[in-house]
C-alpha cells in the first residue's frame, strides 16, 4: 500500500528554501523535500487512540485526512509546499543516523502547508495576500498518535472523528488526560459553567497561581466544568525532556508543553508523553485528582435520573452574537414550561407546556447521544389541549439547545453537554492529627475564675488542659496568650521563619477513644475562627494587644515564659508580606482512627451515621478554609492520633 506520506521518485531530501526567503509555491504533487533537521515546532499536540486492530492502517487513514485541504474561505489558497520522508526522517539530526523504533516511535510524517489568503482589510481589487505556512507532523507509538498542526485543522480533524462514519480513531478520555497528567500542583486553570447563566456567578473562571486546587471552592466551583489547566507533573527518572509544568485541553485531546529547540526534543517530548499516557491507558480507572470537585461530563446515562426542574435561557442571559431566530426562541420559551415529571430510573422526562401559565400539552423528552455529547429529543405525548402554540414552542425547543434540565441524582444537562456535580464532598485536605498523651482534651483551659488566673496557670507543669498542650508544643519562636474578652484569639505564635499562627483552642466533647464525629463540636470555634479574621491586620492586631489590661499577660519567647508582651509585638512589626499567615483551630474531638475508617469505607456501601456527618464537618471546615484563604492565609484542623 502507498505510504500517504512519501514524497514523489527523486525528491527524497528534496531542495530547501534558502535562509531569510519565502518557500517557493509548488502543486501538491510536486512538494520539496521537508528537512527535519530545521523544524523546532512548539510541543502541542493531540492525542488520539486507535480503535481498530491495525493501527497502521489508522494512522494511514490519519494522514491521508490531514492532506485533505480544509474548506476554502476568504479566498484562501491552500497548497501543500514540503513533504516530509518517513525513511529520512533523522536527515540533520544530531547522533547520526538512527532507526525510528529508536525513539520508540513505528510512523512518523509530516508536511508544510502554505496557505495565500486576502487580508481582511482589502478588498477584491487590491492585491495584497497575507502568505502564512502550517506545520504538521503525526506521529504513532502503538496503538496512540500524536498530532501537531494548526488550530484550525485541529477542529477540523476532531469533527472528523466524531462523524459518522467514524474512522478507527477516538479522543482520549478525560479521566486518563487528567489521571496522567493533572496530579501535581495546578498553575493554571480555565474554567467554563454548567449552570444556568445568572447575575451572580460568572460563565468562565481564567486563573492562575501557585497550587489552584487549594483555591477552589467545593459550592462555588462545583457547577464549572474543567476546560484546560497546567500542572507540575511529577519527577521521573524515565522522563528526561518532559519535566516541569504541562497543560491539557482534556475534552479536545489535546497537551502543550513548551517550545522545542530541535526536532529531536520534540519527538523525544511527544514519546515520553505516549508513554505516560499507556501507563494510564494500562491502570484502567486513573487516581482522581485534585480538581474532581468541579463539575463533570457524563457519557453513560444509566446513572441519571429523577429529573426536577427544566429551565430555558432568558433572551437577556444568550450572547450578543446570538442571531435573531435564538432570540425569538428564547423569548417564546420563556414562561412557557408550567411542569416537570421525572423518572426514577431515567434521564427521559415529561414537560407540561403552554401559554400565560395554563398547560396545553405534554411532551416526552430523552437524552440522546451525538458525538461530542447529547441532544434532547422532544415529541408530543398524547392530543394537545390547545394546537396552535404548542408546535411554536416544538420548534423553539428544537433539540434542546436552549434548555437546562436539573436531575435529582445530581446531573444537569446544559448546552447539549450532560454533567455531574460533586457538591458537599470534598475531604477537608488540612488535618494535623497530634499526640495529646497526658492531657484532658475535653478540658480547654485551666480552670480558674479570672483571666489573670488562667494566663498565670497556663503552660504550667500542672497544666493538662488543651491551653497547656498548645504553651507545651509551640515553644520556636513567640507565643502569646490572648484569652479573655474581646481576644484575637486564645494564643497567637510567630515562628522563626515569620509565619504567623493565630490558635483557636476548644475542647472535645468526649475524651474516649470510641468517640465519633461530632460537628456541633466545630460549629463554635470555627465561627470565632472566621470572625475574627478581622485582626489578620498587622496594625490592626498590634493595637489590640497592645492595649492589654493584664498585670501579667502570658508569653513565651523560645519556650519560656514571661510576661512581657513587647518582644513579640516587634517581631509583629517586623514581619513582612512574604510572611505566611495560618489559622489554627485546635480541637481534638476527631481521632485519626475514627478519621481513616470513615475515608476508606467501600463506594457503594450505605453510608453511616458518623460518616454523614464527617461529610457535613468537611463542608463546614471547607467554607472557613475559603474565608481565611480570602484573607490570605490557611486553615488547619488540629486532632488526636488516638
Amino acid at each position: 500500500m502507498t505510504d500517504p506520506w512519501r514524497m514523489p521518485a527523486g525528491l527524497k531530501g528534496g531542495p530547501r528554501p534558502d535562509r531569510g526567503r519565502e518557500a517557493p509555491t509548488t502543486p501538491d504533487d510536486n512538494p520539496f523535500g521537508l528537512h527535519w533537521g530545521a523544524l523546532r515546532p512548539y510541543i502541542s499536540v493531540v492525542i488520539l487512540e486507535c480503535t481498530s486492530d491495525d493501527p497502521a492502517a489508522a494512522y494511514r487513514a490519519l494522514a491521508t485526512f490531514l492532506r485533505l485541504p480544509g474548506r476554502r474561505q476568504g479566498g484562501r489558497d491552500s497548497t501543500i509546499v514540503a513533504l516530509g520522508d518517513v525513511d529520512d526522517w533523522n536527515a540533520g539530526l544530531p547522533g547520526g543516523d538512527r532507526a525510528l523504533d529508536d525513539l520508540g516511535l513505528d510512523q512518523l510524517g509530516g508536511f508544510v502547508r502554505q496557505q495565500r489568503t486576502r487580508p481582511p482589510w482589502s478588498k477584491a481589487d487590491l492585491e495584497f495576500t497575507d502568505v502564512k505556512n502550517e506545520l504538521t507532523v503525526s506521529l504513532r507509538r502503538g496503538s496512540l498518535l500524536a498530532v501537531h498542526t494548526d488550530c484550525p485543522t485541529q477542529r477540523r480533524l476532531l469533527k472528523w472523528i466524531d462523524k459518522q462514519p467514524r474512522p478507527p480513531l477516538r479522543r482520549v478520555s478525560d479521566a486518563v488526560l487528567e489521571g496522567a497528567l493533572l496530579q501535581g500542583e495546578t498553575k493554571g486553570l480555565w474554567l467554563r459553567g454548567t449552570h444556568r447563566r445568572k447575575a451572580t456567578k460568572p460563565d468562565t473562571k481564567n486563573t492562575s497561581g501557585i497550587r489552584l486546587q487549594d483555591t477552589l471552592d467545593p459550592f462555588q466551583d462545583a457547577s464549572f466544568a474543567l476546560g484546560s489547566a497546567r500542572s507540575e507533573l511529577a519527577d521521573d527518572p524515565e522522563r528526561l525532556v518532559l519535566r516541569g509544568v504541562v497543560g491539557t485541553t482534556p475534552r479536545s485531546s489535546l497537551v502543550w508543553f513548551k517550545a522545542s529547540v530541535d526536532f529531536a526534543m520534540f519527538t523525544s517530548a511527544v514519546v515520553e508523553l505516549l508513554i505516560m499516557i499507556e501507563k494510564a491507558l494500562l491502570e484502567g480507572c486513573p487516581p482522581k485528582t485534585a480538581l474532581s470537585m468541579l463539575a463533570r461530563q457524563v457519557y453513560d446515562l444509566s446513572e441519571v435520573h429523577g429529573a426536577f426542574e427544566v429551565t430555558a435561557d432568558h433572551p437577556d442571559h444568550l450572547s450578543s452574537a446570538a442571531d435573531d431566530d435564538l432570540l425569538a426562541a428564547a423569548e417564546l420559551l420563556d414562561g412557557a414550561i408550567t411542569g416537570v415529571s421525572g423518572s426514577d430510573d431515567s434521564p427521559n422526562l415529561v414537560l407540561e407546556v403552554g401559554t400565560n401559565g395554563a398547560t396545553c400539552a405534554e411532551l416526552n423528552v430523552s437524552p440522546r447521544p451525538v458525538p461530542g455529547g447529547f441532544r434532547l429529543e422532544i415529541g408530543l405525548r398524547g392530543e394537545p389541549t390547545y394546537a396552535q402554540p404548542v408546535q411554536g414552542i416544538l420548534n423553539a425547543m428544537g433539540d434542546g439547545e436552549l434548555l437546562t434540565v436539573y436531575y435529582a441524582s445530581g446531573h444537569t444537562f446544559t448546552d447539549g453537554q450532560m454533567w455531574t456535580r460533586r457538591i458537599g464532598t470534598v475531604p477537608f485536605p488540612n488535618w494535623r492529627f497530634r499526640d495529646f498523651a497526658g492531657y484532658d482534651i475535653t478540658q480547654e483551659k485551666p480552670e480558674k475564675k479570672t483571666a489573670q488566673e488562667i494566663h498565670t496557670a497556663t503552660g504550667e507543669a500542672s497544666d493538662r488542659s488543651l491551653f497547656g498542650w498548645v504553651a507545651h508544643n509551640y515553644t520556636d519562636g513567640w507565643l502569646l496568650c490572648d484569652d479573655g474578652p474581646g481576644e484575637a484569639a486564645d494564643f497567637l505564635h510567630i515562628a522563626n521563619d515569620g509565619t504567623l499562627s493565630v490558635i483557636h483552642v476548644k475542647g472535645a466533647k468526649s475524651g474516649t477513644q470510641k468517640r465519633g464525629i461530632a460537628v456541633g463540636a466545630y460549629e463554635v470555634v470555627t465561627s470565632q475562627a472566621a470572625k475574627n479574621l478581622v485582626f489578620n491586620d498587622t496594625e490592626a492586631l498590634h493595637a489590640h494587644l497592645s492595649a492589654c489590661t493584664l498585670a501579667e499577660p502570658a508569653c513565651w519567647n523560645g519556650g519560656e515564659k514571661t510576661t512581657d508582651r513587647s518582644e513579640f509585638l516587634e517581631m509583629l512589626n517586623a514581619r513582612g508580606v512574604t510572611n505566611d499567615m495560618r489559622v489554627v483551630i485546635v480541637q481534638p474531638h476527631v481521632s485519626l482512627p475514627t478519621h481513616d475508617r470513615l475515608r476508606t469505607t467501600p463506594s457503594g456501601k450505605s453510608q453511616s451515621g458518623d460518616l454523614l456527618r464527617l461529610n457535613l464537618l468537611d463542608t463546614l471546615l471547607n467554607t472557613a478554609r475559603l474565608a481565611v484563604a480570602g484573607a490570605g492565609g490557611d486553615l488547619i484542623v488540629i486532632g488526636s492520633t488516638a
